[in-house]
């Protein structure tokens, strides 16, 4: 007998609990709880279509405050190319055009020797390592004395 006891079925608390939750007023209370839960969770994608949307024209309007300005500037350069004293400058320039009777002539920069040492006068980097530092002015101060 003292089997049978042990394997007796308790009181289900689950029963307990849905009387308990079912009693008076909470019934509308739980579904009010479900309703506005709902409602929440159906205005969440019109809410990220709306901010979406919202993105995107921010964006567009970014895009065509810089066309905007692209527009102007284009027109700065067409009255400029209007003057014809700035289209003989870019042809001189830019195309290497003369006039009639002048003779062109460039004048060409020579290319540095690989097999010379290169120039000391430019600065060395800022963030180069404690060390390197140290060898240039160890360098500098031995090529100095001899």
């Amino acid at each position: 007998m003292a089997g049978r006891a042990a394997q007796r079925p308790r009181s289900r608390p689950r029963g307990r609990v849905w009387r308990a939750l079912t009693a008076g007023d909470r019934p509308y209370v739980l579904a009010l709880v479900a309703l506005v839960a709902l409602i929440g969770a159906m205005a969440l994608g019109p809410l990220q279509v709306y901010t979406a949307a919202a993105d995107r024209v921010d964006g567009l309007e970014r895009a065509r405050d810089g066309f905007a300005e692209e527009v102007e500037d284009l027109e700065d350069r067409v009255e400029s190319l209007e003057d014809p004293d700035e289209v003989e400058l870019l042809a001189r320039s830019e195309l290497g055009l003369v006039m009639p009777g002048e003779e062109p002539y460039v004048v060409a920069r020579p290319e540095p020797d690989p097999t010379l040492p290169a120039a000391r006068d430019e600065e060395p980097p800022a963030d180069d390592a404690w060390y390197r530092r140290l060898g240039r002015w160890l360098g500098d101060l031995v090529g100095a004395g001899g």
